[in-house]
């Protein structure tokens, strides 16, 4: 009996002293958070990956379709998403840790040649417009009432379609077109800004079902992070784009 017990007692203190384990999932959106080479990196990467070392937690990454990366940061335990924009409509389906210091306009895009410029909201809600599954771009169209809505799996996708003059406009910020007309071999001198949609806040967030203990050492741990290290420099972010 003695012997159980102390075996009991050696489990106990292991499980008080062993490390939270998170599974972090994010998707492929250059600069924010990409794979290189077989390296996640990215700005939004560098400081999420500082974070979990000052927490001292250990953690397994995944890069998949945003629309995956969301549904599981939706129903499973112990998971962190980035980069999510906070929003309404989110904000009791997830635990929030901190929203990254960084300025993410989200405008609508046209072809320069096109005749789209300078239009009322009214006028670009019947144009077609394309986003990507479950984002905050998505959700925006759809509660804004645009009429025809093309939703696809990445934001390359919609840059082509509009290159081919399936869609009219595309939502999205100004790093996604950037690296998206790049893949495609699209001059960016091609796309045109031609509005503004909303300012997105880029966020960390956790599930649910995530431990409160976890979400106390990641709140504390970008506390003190945000308080002894210039975030801009540790996410490699030209001072411009960051708000810190």
């Amino acid at each position: 009996m003695k012997l159980i017990l102390f075996f009991v007692l050696i489990i106990i203190n292991a499980m008080a002293h062993s490390r939270p384990s998170l599974f972090v999932v994010t998707e492929d959106l250059p600069p924010l958070n990409y794979l290189e080479n077989g390296t996640l990196k990215g700005h939004h990467t560098y400081l999420v990956q500082a974070l979990l070392k000052l927490a001292n937690i250990d953690y397994s990454t995944a890069i998949l379709p945003w629309a995956r990366s969301y549904q599981i940061a939706q129903t499973q335990p112990n998971v962190l998403i980035y980069t999510i924009n906070h929003t309404h409509a989110r904000h009791e389906k997830f635990q929030w840790i901190a929203e990254f210091p960084t300025k993410l306009s989200i405008n609508y895009y046209a072809l320069a040649s096109s005749e789209f410029q300078n239009l009322t909201l009214s006028e670009l809600k019947k144009l077609r417009i394309g986003t990507e599954y479950n984002t905050a771009n998505d959700e925006y169209v759809t509660s804004n009432g645009f009429l025809n809505i093309s939703r696809v799996s990445h934001i390359r996708q919609t840059i082509g379609m509009l290159d081919r003059n399936r869609i009219d406009i595309v939502i999205a910020s100004p790093g996604q077109v950037e690296e998206a007309a790049k893949e495609q071999g699209i001059k960016l001198s091609k796309l045109s800004n031609v509005g503004n949609a909303f300012v997105g806040k880029p966020s960390i967030a956790v599930s649910l079902s995530t431990p409160l203990s976890t979400v106390k050492k990641l709140k504390e741990a970008y506390l003190q992070l945000s308080q002894t290290v210039e975030l801009c420099t540790l996410m490699e972010l030209d001072k411009s784009l960051c708000t810190q």
